[in-house]
């Protein structure tokens, strides 16, 4: 049945199909690390917990008391940890644990939470801490500000009094996007500076089934066991962090710090992942494995995935038989759990946020290839991209030198990047000049250029046509320069929790965050020109503008895009990437609205010659009022 759906789909049989594409190079991009890691924890990945288990192997005695609750079968081997990176001192060997003579990992509790420790640590959130303690069938992750998590391992639950606040370092909201600690070396803040004038609206208490989807937490005698992926997804995710394992190793992942494949093939994190020149590829996977793998899947989309009311989705259990991939997600050759997963990211969610990133190890990483030379991306990524590559060569004509960042036309500065990306050099030491290309120098530069002494500049117009997102900082760098203050709220619609930061910025440098770094309050007439293919951040901000009275929306409708990005894994070792449950808003009225139907302009501009004759286009606003 597998071998004709395949024949049907790809026109090829699974085998032929997998060898074809086996070991082909294909590009990840190496996206910047948002935050550098902190050079005195390079050392520390044996880091010592609050109940005194650190991230070394410590071996689970085969003889002691098992729990008269439940009885297992029960083996263990120790593994290697490769901790973001695949250098020798990020790397634990640590002990996995099997049950029942089955294949599905499970790591010790307390062995987790030092290796979640360490993770928080290293991803720059300092202030995030708990005590694990013990009662029973019961084990609870504990933090200083109240918010704990509940591990009950005689029914299969996970409680959460406040799930946004149990995740979030205690020197936050419970909800925030941005990075937490723009700060120089001498401890003031620089570039974004978040103000303590949030407002805040608790969630509700969270109960997770697992057992409802056939997930079973572990307690033998004094050691209590959870499976990794659960782990991963519940824990690590809303982090920007995914466990993979792959029957050999586990690595704490995240792309930005050491992807699997670059430009020049595997890196070195790749080669243990994949195996070299991708030799893991065409194993098959115990059936267990396969199921759990399945069922965790639903799990995490049931609780973690922001669009579900929006496409109508109440389980993706439901989801998956609606298509006829129940079969495929659980079977042992992993070529057709990664077809499947494809198709209802790239079919049934196809929210442009939601993508596949990499297949499994089992299947090698060319597989994913082929799967996007045969299918694309999805109507609503392939739309958007063919309309920017369209717009941007309508605007190439009228710049045939390359856009500039800043430009000024008569009485007109235009103000252009396609994509959001914070500084890629400290504007502290050295101002931001015209050449510049990230935005938070193009954005200082402007400023510094329209503000500047005798400016003849009357209208600023930020160009943001064929700008598809990118980093949410610099989204609310851009903001605030034109506001004074950017106010971001953001809902999670699974828990119910309501929040409105508010943030101001420095472009002056001087580490001063008042009127002079920014536009508003100058007499200046301000615009945001907009299409469909303004999405994800590139649609925050036409959306922050659509509800100030400041700023003037001129072009289409911008492209949506309501979800901050969570990666996220299978337990047999995909990766992709889903619209989390985080979603943007804007406030009003004390109610919130999410922004995933994009801005409407409050002037059409039909034609996207329009959008870049500048000339024309400095006339036409000049002649709006």
């Amino acid at each position: 049945m597998v071998d004709n759906m395949w024949y049907n789909q790809c026109g090829k049989k699974p085998m032929a199909f997998l060898n074809r594409y086996q070991g082909k190079e294909v590009l990840i991009m190496n996206r910047k690390v948002r935050k550098s890691l902190c050079a005195a924890l390079a050392g520390a990945i044996l880091l010592t917990s609050s109940v005194g288990t650190s991230l070394t192997a410590c071996a689970d005695s085969t003889s002691a008391s098992v729990s008269q609750t439940k009885k297992y079968n029960f083996a263990h081997k120790i593994m290697k940890t490769y901790i973001l990176k695949s250098a020798p001192e990020f790397t634990a060997d640590l002990p996995v644990y099997f049950f029942d003579s089955g294949t599905i990992p499970y790591y010790k509790l307390e062995d987790f939470a030092g290796l979640y420790r360490t993770a928080m640590l290293m991803s720059g959130l300092t202030d995030f801490d708990f005590e694990m303690t013990t009662d029973g069938e019961k084990v609870r992750f504990q933090k200083k500000d109240g918010f704990y998590a509940e591990f009950d391992f005689e029914n299969d639950t996970i409680y959460f009094f406040d799930y946004n606040g149990f995740l979030s370092p205690e020197n936050r909201t419970i909800m925030d996007i941005v990075v937490p600690d723009w700060k120089a070396a001498d401890g003031t803040y620089s570039y974004i500076k978040t103000l303590s004038t949030a407002t805040v609206r608790y969630g509700h208490e969270i109960t997770m089934d697992l057992g409802a989807y056939n997930i079973k937490l572990r307690h033998r005698g004094d050691g209590f066991y959870v499976p990794l992926q659960t782990m991963s997804d519940i824990f690590l995710a809303p982090n920007q962090l995914n466990l993979l394992y792959n029957g050999r190793a586990v690595i704490l992942y995240n792309e930005g710090v050491e992807p699997l494949v670059t430009d020049g093939g595997y890196t070195a994190l790749g080669k243990i992942y994949y195996g070299k020149n991708g030799k893991y590829a065409g194993k098959k996977i115990g059936k267990d494995l396969a199921e759990y793998s399945y069922n965790e899947l639903c799990f995490a989309m049931d609780h973690l995935y922001g669009l579900k009311a929006n496409h109508n989705i109440d389980s993706f259990a439901e989801l998956v038989d609606q298509r006829g991939f129940a079969m495929l997600m659980t079977d042992t050759d992993t070529r057709s759990s990664d077809y499947a997963l494809y198709q209802l990211i790239h079919q049934n969610l196809d929210d442009q946020h939601s993508i596949f990133k990499a297949t499994s190890y089992a299947s090698g990483y060319g597989f994913g290839d082929a799967l996007y030379e045969k299918f694309g991306e999805g109507r609503a990524r392939d739309e958007t991209f063919a309309l920017k590559d369209e717009y941007k060569s309508i605007r190439d004509k009228y710049n045939p030198d390359g856009v500039p960042g800043y430009q000024e036309v008569g009485d007109t500065a235009y103000i252009t990047f396609d994509g959001f990306y914070a500084n890629t050099r400290d504007y502290y030491e050295k101002a931001p000049t015209a050449d510049d290309k990230d935005t938070f120098g193009i954005i200082a530069y402007s400023v510094q250029q329209i503000l500047r002494k005798d400016s003849p500049i009357k209208n600023v117009v930020l160009d943001l046509s064929c700008n598809t997102g990118g980093q949410v900082d610099a989204a609310v760098y851009t903001i605030a320069a034109f506001l004074g203050k950017a106010s971001i709220s953001l809902e999670d619609p699974n828990t119910g929790a309501l929040v409105t930061n508010d943030y101001k910025i420095d472009t002056n440098f001087d580490h001063k965050f008042n009127s002079k770094d920014t536009l508003a309050g100058k007499g200046l007439n301000l615009y945001c020109l907009e299409s469909k293919v303004s999405f994800s951040c590139g649609n925050l901000v036409p959306s922050m503008f659509k509800d100030d009275p400041h700023v003037t929306l001129i072009g289409q409708r911008s492209g949506g895009g309501a979800c901050s990005v969570m990666p996220m894994s299978t337990a047999t070792g995909t990766l992709f990437r889903v619209s989390s449950s985080i979603r943007l808003s804007f406030l009003r009225n004390g109610s919130f609205y999410d922004i995933d139907q994009g801005a409407e302009p409050d002037f059409v501009i039909s034609k996207a010659e329009h959008f870049y004759d500048r000339e024309e286009l400095t006339k036409y606003i000049d002649g709006l009022f």
